[in-house]
């Protein structure tokens, strides 16, 4: 057990993920330029919703005309048919023939061509809530993609690759809890911040209700699928590829924590001045997919914290015991698993380790024949 430890610490610890490899046949400003774009096309619907909400806390309306709902749809279509032409021109450039099978350019041709639709369809104004819903996380999606195309043309990795081996099962479920506690952190703050400005009645404007009423979400399923596009958009987008691009070129570091903690703090604006507690909840995600580099437990954790935290909010109908006894179920899961990991990885530690050596430099054999014993 100690041996894993140690083996553990020096992988997480002392011995930080390899950085990207440095850019040689693209500019650094071609770069920054992609990871602008990027975070307009990101930020730039869900910006429009968090100005309507941040803009109530001040007096104005909470909901759009319908002569102002116009250009707002037509931005959100643009939004759309701009990363359907990136996406497409970035698959369609790196599958030729002389790349790929002619059924793999047409499969991955094809869906790059389907989902860029799909994106653009979802852009559409429907009736229902929840068809808006699930058409934000299409949209996210689309994005989510586009992101890893742009960073493959520049041969940046995102290390989305599923854990082979216990220890590195093992390693991202770390990870992921370290996520999970900087996620919890921020909002933690935040919530903090809110309940003291409400406390002591200074008139700073803030949230007002809950923050599932603030941002619409009226039942788990609608909420659920929303947090496919938060996390396509916050994970994939905004930390992790704008993260690994700028470290690929070698910018300071200042500038990735900037270009990552403002959209964050722009995205959750509609808490008013208790947003600045959102600063941890972007600043540590990047400083840990700095040293660790492993996206798929970033999302994981995001999603889990989200869909608990939103579904305990909405079980206002219940009795407020089911809620702390909600929480104590999930920690003992996490324990569970995370004890179940461990033990795996120690096997799996201890199945690769060399058999012993006899001082005469010969391995010992088994044998079924037991060594003779001598009565004296």
């Amino acid at each position: 057990m100690t041996s894993l430890r140690t083996e553990l610490h020096n992988l997480m610890a002392n011995r930080p993920a390899p950085e990207p490899s440095e850019l040689t046949d693209a500019p650094s400003r071609r770069v920054i330029r992609h990871v602008i774009g990027l975070l307009l096309l990101a930020c730039c619907f869900p910006l429009i919703g968090t100005a309507l909400t941040s803009g109530h806390l001040y007096g104005l309306p909470s909901s759009l005309s319908a002569r102002a709902r116009y250009p707002v749809i037509c931005t959100e279509f643009g939004v759309a048919a701009i990363a359907f032409w990136w996406l497409c021109w970035l698959v369609f450039a790196r599958t030729p023939l002389s790349r790929v099978t002619p059924r793999q350019r047409l499969l991955q041709r094809g869906a790059a061509v389907l989902a860029g639709a799909a994106g653009m369809i979802a852009t559409a104004p429907f009736p229902i809530a929840l068809a808006q819903v699930a058409g934000q996380a299409v949209s996210g999606c689309v994005l989510a993609w586009l992101a890893l195309e742009v960073c493959r043309s520049h041969r940046v990795s995102l290390r989305t690759a599923l854990p082979r081996t216990a220890v590195e099962r093992l390693r991202d479920w770390q990870v992921a809890i370290m996520v999970f506690g900087v996620c919890v952190a921020g909002g933690a703050l935040s919530f903090l911040l809110l309940q003291l400005i409400r406390w002591t009645g200074v008139g700073v404007p803030v949230m007002k209700g809950s923050q599932m009423a603030t941002i619409g979400a009226d039942d788990f399923g609608t909420f659920a699928i929303g947090l496919v596009r938060t996390v396509a958009l916050e994970d994939v987008v905004i930390v992790a590829t704008t993260t690994a691009l700028l470290t690929a070129i070698r910018r300071p570091a200042w500038q990735i924590y900037t270009l990552v903690c403002i959209p964050e703090l722009l995205l959750h604006a509609y808490l008013g001045l208790p947003a600045i507690g959102m600063l941890v909840f972007a600043a540590g995600r990047v400083w840990l997919y700095r040293r660790h580099g492993r996206l798929l437990p970033f999302m994981a954790a995001h999603f889990t914290l989200d869909l608990v935290g939103g579904g305990l909010m909405l079980m206002q109908q219940f009795p407020f015991w089911y809620r702390p006894a909600l929480v104590y179920l999930f920690g003992v899961l996490v324990f569970l698993i995370g004890n179940r990991l461990g033990k795996a990885a120690k096997s799996a530690r201890a199945d690769e380790q060399p058999p012993p050596v006899t001082p005469d430099g010969e391995t010992p054999r088994p044998t079924d024949r037991p060594d003779p014993v001598s009565i004296q």
